[in-house]
């Protein structure tokens, strides 16, 4: 199968690049070309790490290439990351499978026209998602007041209505997303990770001592990209309110640090900055020397766009113990109520717990205690990373993802292109000529032009306009 694959692709450093990354050899049977963004210039391609098997070309390559051989799949990696911006164009005219690493895409896409001064766009498009909702709202959204608002509007429609098929990482919103669209085949799928055990790895003392911590600490880690999102503002009242009883605790925040938060200086606030380390950005090659230098993982997510975290599955594959917010796409995974000390789980009744749960209602009592109790016992880190490993090996592998993956790409080529409803957004049917027909109607000349020859031979008077050539589409169109 030839497949054209939309994603972003490392040195850039989303979690879905390296997603894609680990997948990709796995698929090595097809023929597989990535098209990444070139919107910054052609060597964009040449910017990009090699990936076995992997073809990688820049974006504006795809029209024509898929017009003189069409793909058998058309792959998109859609996230709530500018960094999914440049494949809108494409996805919304070349229907494939479409995989949703988040069930919220309203901030990027915001930002992505809006940023272009297509505020009229904006409007269309969240009107036409949401169509019983004011669209006064679109409006405080321009002016910068959308902030956690967005959330309840996710502006999802457009992606999953463009699409064949889709894919999300949760039984949970599988179902979710099938009732909002009725008649859309949308199927979860595992999310996998490889095994950070089979890595080379140096002892997990030598990470230790690289950052000052004592061998005797019990280290906390968060994995990720630092944003307010992962409760790191939480984590460090709750230590400081644990601190004195607990000595040993210390907290390793493993991440790109963003200009806009700054977990130590609320650290110095509360007076724990000497139990928290920073790391900055470490490279996928070295996390599993993190992985195995920290006793427990921290994954706390709140808001949420109802995504799965590839970093969390991470812990869970290298035998972590795990803390976890407690959030509806969520219930099915076994977890522990520290308060009760029973398994909570909405499928798995009697299974053995894989992480501990955190409650938004009860948040700070519960992240307290969930500090205070595995710092504590180390039995019970040791029962918890061991049911995590399981958990991982019976759901969480690249080998099982890529199998589910072969079954979606074969559904996404035998699959009809969707039919457009009514009420499409206009600007999402533009071909990116509007700007060149509005100039040639002006010099009263038709657009495009039959060269003469070609008129004549075809049995058609020259001047007669004939439909536009495919073309690669400009940033603007969608």
């Amino acid at each position: 199968m030839r497949i054209a694959w939309f994603s972003p692709l490392p040195p850039n450093r989303s979690g879905i690049a390296a997603y894609c990354a680990e997948l990709l050899p796995r698929l090595a049977a097809h023929e597989i070309e990535a098209f990444v963004d070139d919107s910054g210039g052609q060597d964009a391609p040449a910017r990009i790490a090699p990936v076995e098997g992997v073809t990688v070309r820049g974006a504006h390559d795809f029209p024509w290439r898929h017009a003189r051989q069409p793909y058998d799949a058309v792959v998109y990696h859609l996230g709530n990351d500018r960094c999914h911006d440049y494949m809108w164009p494409y996805l919304t005219r070349y229907p494939g499978l479409l995989v949703l690493h988040d069930a919220q895409l309203h901030q990027a896409r915001a930002q992505a026209l809006i940023g272009r001064h297509r505020e009229a766009d904006f409007k269309a498009e969240f009107a036409y998602c949401h169509p019983g909702v004011s669209p006064l709202l679109a409006d405080l959204v321009i002016a910068g007041l959308g902030d956690t608002l967005c959330y309840f509007w996710p502006m999802v429609r457009v992606p999953i209505e463009s699409a064949r098929v889709v894919a999300v990482h949760s039984a949970y919103l599988a179902r979710e997303l099938a009732e909002e669209h009725p008649g859309k085949p949308i199927r979860p799928i595992h999310l996998g990770v490889r095994d950070p055990r089979s890595a080379a790895m140096a002892p997990a003392g030598d990470v230790r001592r690289r950052h000052g911590i004592p061998d005797d600490a019990v280290v906390f880690g968060s994995f990720g990209r630092v944003t307010p999102e992962k409760g790191l503002s939480g984590v460090v009242q709750a230590l400081a309110q644990v601190a004195a009883a607990l000595p040993s605790i210390r907290v390793l925040i493993v991440g790109e640090v963003p200009p806009y938060f700054d977990p130590m200086a609320e650290a110095r606030q509360w007076g724990v900055a000497d139990r928290i380390i920073e790391t900055g950005y470490v490279d996928d090659d070295a996390l599993p020397e993190y992985l195995a230098a920290v006793d427990v993982c921290l994954n706390l997510r709140w808001p949420t766009g109802r995504e799965t975290s590839a970093a969390w599955v991470r812990c869970l594959a290298a035998g972590k113990p795990t803390v976890i917010t407690d959030l509806v796409h969520l219930t099915d995974v076994p977890s522990l109520d520290l308060r009760s000390m029973k398994v909570v789980s909405t499928t798995a009744a009697g299974a053995e717990p894989v992480c501990v749960h955190v409650e938004l209602v009860d948040g700070s009592h519960m992240l307290r205690l969930a500090l205070r109790r595995l710092a504590e016992d180390a039995g019970l880190r040791q029962r918890l990373g061991r049911a995590a490993r399981r958990y991982w090996e019976d759901h969480g592998t690249i080998g099982l993802m890529a199998r589910e993956y072969e079954t979606l790409l074969a559904e996404a080529q035998a699959a009809p292109d969707p039919v457009r409803p009514a009420g499409w957004p206009a600007h999402l049917s533009a071909d990116g000529t509007s700007t060149a027909r509005g100039l040639l109607r002006q010099m009263a000349v038709p657009y495009p032009l039959e060269p003469p020859g070609l008129a004549t031979a075809a049995g058609r008077e020259p001047g007669r306009i004939v439909p536009p050539i495919a073309h690669a589409p400009f940033a603007g169109d969608a």
